[in-house]
């Protein structure tokens, strides 16, 4: 507070009869609203924030859409049931570390990604979530913008990878045109043998990989993921990951990096599970499943 709104705040208790005098300061009230208040509802107005709520009376799914948007759940069409048993690819789960959090859980065999029927040698599934045109517009990144973007990821000690794809996170463009490869995107994959978590990220003419994390060191753990992102020809992201044990806590900078493609009408966050099933399939598990939450979208 500067000296002389704590001089106008001082007449407030030494002139409570005469509030002409301390002008919009007369009231201790008003000083709390502007000075307390007023942050924190500038701040939420620049934030889009989604946490599990177990206590709600919306599903999982019903949650997700309230903040991201109708059409934010990219999903398989095997939502209701199958075999007779009702299966739920994003539910919740209590949480002994975080309290509640999102479940995002794919079956090998059955799941596949929305309706789409992927040639032989290309077939993929995913569950995930996202920002789309109807998202909140903090949820689109533009052309010379910055985004901030958080959330909480803990993947299942049992999940199992391959050197196919698997994401958990991209940052992926809608335009039309060079749109085909995500930004930037988290990923599970067996690097020359090695099974690890890594970025990887794509240009207009080429691509590259920042290795994070050994796979067997990252799972079963809450990480607390950090993206900043400058949307540029020449970008650059800082991405930073920390586990809640403090076991893991490194930052990687991207620099001088094409964030920014022609034909791009804006990048937007996705999270869940998106991988490959065209190679390798049986070194996956029959069902496999991530626990996400806290999820923070602002504009800086």
């Amino acid at each position: 507070m500067t000296s002389v709104s704590l001089f106008q705040f001082s007449l407030c208790f030494k002139s409570p009869r005469t509030p002409q005098k301390c002008g919009v300061f007369v009231c201790p009230f008003f000083w709390l609203f502007s000075y307390l208040i007023l942050p924190q509802i500038a701040h939420a107005s620049k934030t889009v924030e989604l946490q599990a709520n177990l206590e709600s009376k919306l599903s999982a799914v019903e949650q997700i859409k309230a903040r991201f948007g109708k059409y934010s759940i990219e999903s398989p069409i095997h939502t209701l049931k199958h075999g007779g048993i009702k299966f739920d690819h994003i539910g919740f789960a209590k949480d002994a570390e975080l309290g509640n959090a999102f479940t995002f859980s794919l079956r090998r065999d059955i799941d596949g990604d929305r309706d789409k029927i992927w040639p032989t040698g290309k077939e993929r599934q995913r569950i995930e979530i996202k920002g789309y045109q109807s998202s909140p517009e903090l949820m689109k990144g533009k052309y010379a913008e910055n985004h901030l973007i958080q959330w909480d990821l803990k993947i299942d000690k049992d999940f199992r990878i391959n050197k196919e794809f698997c994401h958990f996170f991209q940052l992926k463009a809608v335009g039309n045109k060079n749109v085909d490869a995500p930004v930037l995107t988290l990923s599970g994959v067996t690097d020359q043998g090695k099974p690890q978590l890594q970025l990887q990220w794509w240009t207009s003419d080429e691509s590259g990989r920042v290795f994070l994390t050994e796979w067997e060191e990252c799972k079963n753990k809450w990480l607390r993921c950090e993206c900043k992102v400058n949307y540029a020809k020449n970008g650059s992201i800082d991405f930073s990951l920390h586990s809640l044990d403090g076991v893991i806590d490194l930052k990687k900078q991207l620099k001088n990096l094409q964030t920014w493609r022609d034909g791009f009408d804006f990048v937007r966050p996705k999270w869940g599970i998106y991988r490959s099933l065209a190679k390798e399939r049986d070194k996956l598990n029959p069902q496999d499943q991530i626990r996400m939450n806290n999820f923070s979208i602002q504009k800086l």
